[in-house]
């Protein structure tokens, strides 16, 4: 009887613990959006530990932004600030990665920098040289769009003084001037010395809100894998061990739908692919389908003022990778495929694409590209794709469906010869359609 009665105790009191358990199950359900609910199991069982893979739903939220608005105005002193700005607080990255802890991703990513590096001094030479080539030898010389022609013409002056190259002005190229083009513009947008400590705290909060609603589309194992590189000494948000910045999260919805809707990860060791981006801008989605697709030859395509960021900044990020200037290849380029094979990055103006060889290309992207040049680039680049990009290829898109000047091609006007089956076909939260098809068949 009377162990009975202990027993009877025993289970009640277990019951009051199952009571607590869940209780902060319903806790989690409220905060947290079901990819990082941690399901308890024991009667006492604790909360999930690893911050990292935490990612807050709405009131989640709501409560992250009131207590990171608390702790900015009382100093720390209410609640730990968990946001640090480059520029004002003091950030050692390297110690957090150290041991490893709950809070940063572990083992570190590969895109996580610990350090700001150098690059050889070389390379300046290279992309001047390039620069002048890619337009000396233009046999095309289409006319851009209005726009474009002055934004190329305002990079053009910031980049070259009497032909001769800027060096300062492109080792700090994402902290020294804010352009009027998203290119170099959004990376001033949150952590900025104009805006003052307060301003840019405010507006990293906001910024941090993002990544953990891009939760909601991206998968958590690429949120936190992902982290801005220092090149071009941009100011980033320091968050759980990586660094955040728009660009970064922009990105990352990029990266998620390739890797998803294609085969091209899984197939990394199989043979070598070749990934072809029309206006890469300076590089930064290709920095991390690189890490992704690592046996890949990555052609980058663009305007030869927009290439010199493209080629300090993949320098930078890739020292060990074989990165091919349009003065190295310029003798050779009739020998395209000898290329392909031995580059891992491939820099072209626009008119080096013509000797891309047919059927050589397993994915092609273009993002905020085709849309916005000339009709006559747009069409260029339509039969470029048509021709290179191999059956059983893919091709990603986020384009404006129509178009605002005159001589634009906006995507609705695409007029592709080959045929492609569509496996994504979405509204993008960057305002486009997003689009990724597989080529079936060719013209």
């Amino acid at each position: 009887m009377i162990k009975n009665s202990i027993y009877i105790i025993i289970w009640t009191l277990k019951r009051l613990g199952y009571i607590k358990k869940e209780l902060k199950n319903l806790y989690q359900k409220v905060i947290y959006q079901p990819k990082s609910r941690f399901m308890l199991e024991s009667w006492d069982a604790p909360s999930c530990p690893l911050e990292v893979i935490k990612f807050y739903s709405f009131w989640g939220r709501v409560g992250f932004a009131m207590r990171e608005y608390i702790a900015l105005l009382s100093g720390g002193k209410i609640f730990k600030k968990r946001i640090a700005l480059d520029g004002y607080d003091s950030i050692d990255i390297a110690s957090l990665y150290k041991e490893g802890s709950d809070s940063v991703p572990w083992p570190k990513p590969p895109l996580v920098e610990l350090y700001k590096k150098e690059v050889d001094s070389s390379i300046f030479y290279t992309i001047e040289q390039s620069y002048h080539l890619a337009n000396e030898k233009d046999p095309d010389r289409f006319d851009r769009a209005k726009w474009w022609q002055e934004m190329s013409d305002r990079f053009r002056d910031e980049i070259f003084t009497n032909g001769k190259i800027n060096q300062e002005y492109l080792i700090n190229f994402r902290v020294m001037k804010e352009m009027p083009t998203i290119l170099v513009k959004s990376h001033f947008l949150v952590v900025n010395r104009e805006y003052g400590y307060l301003k840019s705290y405010l507006k990293a909060i906001d910024l941090v809100l993002e990544y953990h609603r891009h939760a909601q589309i991206v998968k958590k194992e690429i949120l936190f894998s992902i982290s801005e590189s220092y090149a071009g000494n941009n100011l980033a948000v320091n968050y759980r061990g990586i660094r955040l910045s728009i660009p970064i999260l922009f990105h990352s919805v990029m990266v998620d739908n390739i890797l998803t809707h294609t085969h091209l990860e899984s197939e990394a060791l199989a043979p070598k692919k070749t990934i072809m981006e029309i206006g890469a801008g300076y590089g930064g989605l290709a920095r991390i389908l690189k890490t992704y697709i690592p046996n890949s030859s990555y052609i980058l395509i663009d305007l030869p003022e927009t290439l010199c960021y493209t080629a300090y900044f993949l320098t930078y990020n890739f020292p060990n990778k074989k990165i091919a200037h349009l003065s190295d290849i310029i003798d050779r380029i009739d020998e395209f495929s000898s290329i392909i094979e031995e580059y891992d990055f491939i820099l072209l103006p626009p008119w080096v694409t013509k000797y891309i060889p047919n059927s050589s290309v397993d994915l092609v992207i273009d993002t905020y590209s085709m849309s916005e040049m000339s009709e006559i680039y747009a069409k260029y680049y339509i039969e470029q794709i048509d021709r290179t990009l191999t059956v059983g290829g893919y091709f990603y898109s986020i384009n404006k469906r129509f178009k605002r000047e005159s001589d634009k091609l906006p995507f609705y006007e695409w007029k592709f010869k080959s045929k492609f089956n569509t496996l994504l076909y979405d509204y993008s939260k960057y305002i486009h359609p997003q689009w990724l098809g597989r080529k079936i068949e060719n013209n």
